[in-house]
């Protein structure tokens, strides 16, 4: 982690001279509900909805590196950023409280103000949606997918925001568009669709974190996905399940001819597990375990 840090704080103190904003999220349990620094500082988002507590929203808290107090402050934020991509406290559903670092040249406010009413809350197709970018799980996933425009836009005034990823990597997310004022955040169709589905790849990540022995494309798994949503399967545990086959045993795992029984089961209506254990005689759990076994040399599809 020390590496980390100095990383950070070398990206910080080149493009804001030591100072930045530190991105706390609230929702489960504010980390700082208790250092007066943070308390006197802190700027909300104002996420405005009506079914969201606006102290539960994440905040913005100024710092300048070159002070003592408000250093032990970074260097704890960092720490807590690490922790919390641990496999155990991922498990135990504890949240990302460190969104990120924001180098900006405009005051918190403005940066808040800019975020609360024109990035988190989004219509699309007659609903209201919240777009969790500060959680640095998504924006990882989503910031790849963005144009140079949704990207600036996104940032607003924020010359370039940092955080932490799942591989406990440095992320650092800046708009190559200047001073220009953004425009209006909005995502397609298809943005949409992905980002629904990225808690689903998620918790198929973190099922089988442990096991996996290589960095997995995000794009290729949610492509897989469309597939599922063609072969019936649409509730929230199956999709992980299937996602999770999708990790272990190649992205592509459903063009295997094995497979097609279970895709003519889920098309009439049965459980995506239940139709793994009727073809293939196992736990759907298990089903990673039949590549390459002895009874089964044909490799799945990668």
């Amino acid at each position: 982690m020390e590496s980390l840090v100095k990383q950070l704080r070398a990206e910080i103190e080149a493009a804001g001279n030591g100072k930045c904003l530190i991105w706390v999220d609230a929702a489960q349990r504010d980390p700082y509900d208790e250092n007066d620094i943070i308390v006197q500082r802190r700027v909300r988002v104002p996420i405005n909805h009506t079914r969201f507590a606006l102290h539960r929203a994440p905040y913005l808290v100024p710092l300048d590196l070159a002070v003592p107090a408000d250093a032990d402050i970074f260097n704890d934020s960092v720490e807590r950023a690490w922790d919390a991509w641990a496999i155990g406290s991922l498990r135990a559903l504890r949240g990302q409280p460190i969104c990120g670092w924001v180098v900006t040249k405009v005051p918190a406010e403005t940066l808040a103000n800019h975020w609360g009413w024109r990035c988190h809350i989004h219509g699309h197709h007659d609903k209201s949606k919240l777009l969790r970018f500060h959680d640095p799980g998504v924006r990882e996933w989503l910031w790849p997918t963005l144009s140079e425009t949704q990207q600036h836009a996104l940032l607003g005034h924020g010359a370039c925001a940092f955080g932490i990823g799942r591989k406990r990597s440095l992320l650092r997310h800046a708009s190559g568009a200047g001073d220009r004022a953004p425009a209006p955040f909005r995502l397609d169709d298809e943005q949409w669709q992905q980002v629904a589905d990225y808690a689903t790849v998620h918790d198929a990540w973190l099922a089988c974190a442990t096991a996996l022995s290589e960095t997995f494309c995000l794009q290729d798994v949610l492509a897989a996905l469309v597939h599922a949503t063609r072969f019936g399967i649409t509730q929230d545990s199956e999709r992980a399940l299937y996602a999770r086959h999708a990790l272990q045993l190649g992205t592509r795992f459903y063009s295997d001819p094995r497979m097609q029984p279970v895709w003519e089961g889920t098309r009439n209506g049965k459980y995506y597990g239940s139709a793994v254990e009727d073809v293939f005689k196992c736990s759907a759990d298990e089903l990673h375990l039949q590549r390459g076994s002895r009874e089964e040399k044909t490799a799945w599809p990668t």
